[in-house]
């Protein structure tokens, strides 16, 4: 009975060999396209201590020139609890990633690095949940007040892997994006555990097919600037420089340490054998191509201003974007001392700003307004760049019907917004997308 127990299972299959093999593959990238590297405008070479890197929004304590500290980050350091699909556990594996942002890294050029999980059960799943420890990019560095300026101190440091190490953890301050701060309920409110990534066209999981493949991506290489923390150590003021990803769809202002919901990511299915090999030609130089589902409107896909004007458009007329309160350094006086002065000018930014926006119903529906503009936002399941060439190819479309849209390549740290970014082909009307090869122009 043990001997017929071990080979004998679900059709030819002995039963112990099944409960060891994968039929689903969980693949996570770096990027924003569909398959290779980032061929967004590249952080290396930029000037870590100006703009574009730089947020000069956030960045106001300490200003740097040339040949100060401040240097561009070279890893990432990814730490994943667990992964879940429709909020059901299928991967209760940690995951620890390091990758480097300058070499060939399996995380950032296409390949992917597949996360370990049990299969789940089969049916349609149309969310996954990456419940993420920590994320850090290293090159951070802390200055502290000294007399009346802040001088250079350390690099900042952070355990990751159960090891010090050099860098700092933003995913510490993704917990709420700046509007979630505002609303009453923001204690409650928890966007980064886990971060919730759509599955464009969903997952039909069918124990049956051999192999199918998961792929989820986080838009993180060449989509990276430099923000201002500040806080208070043993009484003593100090700021840090850290890295994380643009603020282009929600912006980031001084002070400010609410950055939560500028991780975007994406999550697409398919199985292997059961694709479309896609070209497409008749593409201009120097811009990407988007293939979304029939459904999915494309205003999904951009937003109508920049996140800087959105919020700026708060402030028009009202002046909504109330000033925010210092933070208090604890029972230290000469910090107290120095934060009773700051407390006396916010006071009086926040009275000006009060008396100009009136009212509740007033600041409730500019910051409404505001995040009807920038909520919906998404990433687009298949993504290719044109580079120097007119043509790009989608290795692995599942089946099924699809719109197709160019558009140009952002500038460092944006995606895509203005009124009509994309120009569709056909019109707007869907291709439909079979298992073979087959080419579209445009």
């Amino acid at each position: 009975m043990i001997v017929l127990f071990f080979f004998v299972g679900c059709g030819d299959t002995p039963i112990f060999k099944e409960m060891d093999t994968n039929r689903l593959k969980v693949k996570i990238k770096g990027t924003f396209e569909t398959d290779g590297d980032s061929n967004f405008i590249t952080m290396v070479g930029q000037d870590p201590k100006a703009a574009p890197i730089e947020d000069t929004n956030s960045v106001d304590d300490v200003q740097l020139t040339a040949g100060t500290n401040d240097t561009l980050p070279t890893t990432l350091m990814f730490d994943i609890a667990e992964v879940r699909l429709n909020g059901k556990k299928f991967s209760n594996y940690r995951k620890v990633i390091e990758a480097s942002l300058t070499g060939d890294d399996t995380f950032f050029n296409g390949s992917g690095i597949e996360l370990e999980n049990d299969d789940p059960g089969n049916g349609h799943y149309d969310t996954v949940q990456v419940y993420i420890r920590k994320m850090i990019l290293d090159n951070a560095m802390i200055y502290q007040s000294v007399g009346s300026s802040l001088t250079y101190e350390e690099p900042a440091t952070v355990i990751f892997h159960e090891a010090t190490r050099q860098g700092f953890d933003f995913n510490q301050l993704q917990v709420n994006s700046y509007w979630d701060s505002l609303r009453t309920e923001a204690s409650t409110i928890l966007r980064n555990f886990p971060v919730e990534i759509p599955i464009t066209g969903g997952l039909d999981y069918d124990s049956e097919n051999e192999e199918t493949v998961l792929e989820i991506r986080f838009v993180i290489k060449n989509f990276i600037k430099k923000y201002e923390y500040d806080y208070y150590d043993e009484g003593v003021f100090k700021v840090c420089h850290y890295f994380a990803p643009s603020d282009w769809l929600r912006d980031i202002r001084a002070g400010e340490n609410d950055i939560g919901r500028n991780l975007h990511a994406v999550a697409r299915a398919y199985v292997p054998g059961k694709t479309g090999s896609v070209t497409v030609t008749g593409v201009a130089s120097g811009y990407y191509v988007i293939a979304i589902p029939e459904s999915e409107p494309i205003t999904d896909y951009f937003i109508t201003d920049t996140g800087v004007n959105l919020r700026n458009a708060v402030n028009t007329t009202t002046n909504c974007d109330l000033p925010q309160s210092p933070s208090y350094p604890g029972a230290y006086i000469e910090a107290v001392l120095d934060y009773y002065l700051k407390y006396e000018d916010y006071k009086y930014d926040w009275n000006i700003a009060v008396s100009t926006c009136g009212t509740l119903t007033t600041y409730e529906s500019k910051w409404d307004t505001y995040e009807a503009a920038v909520k919906n936002f998404k990433i687009a399941p298949y993504v290719a760049y044109s580079g120097s060439g007119t043509t790009v190819k989608f290795n692995n479309m599942a089946p099924g019907k699809y719109k197709f849209y160019t558009v140009a390549q952002p500038a460092y740290g944006s995606l895509f917004s203005g009124a009509s970014p994309f120009t569709a082909h056909n019109s707007g009307t869907a291709e439909t997308i079979t298992t073979g090869t087959q080419t579209i122009a445009f």
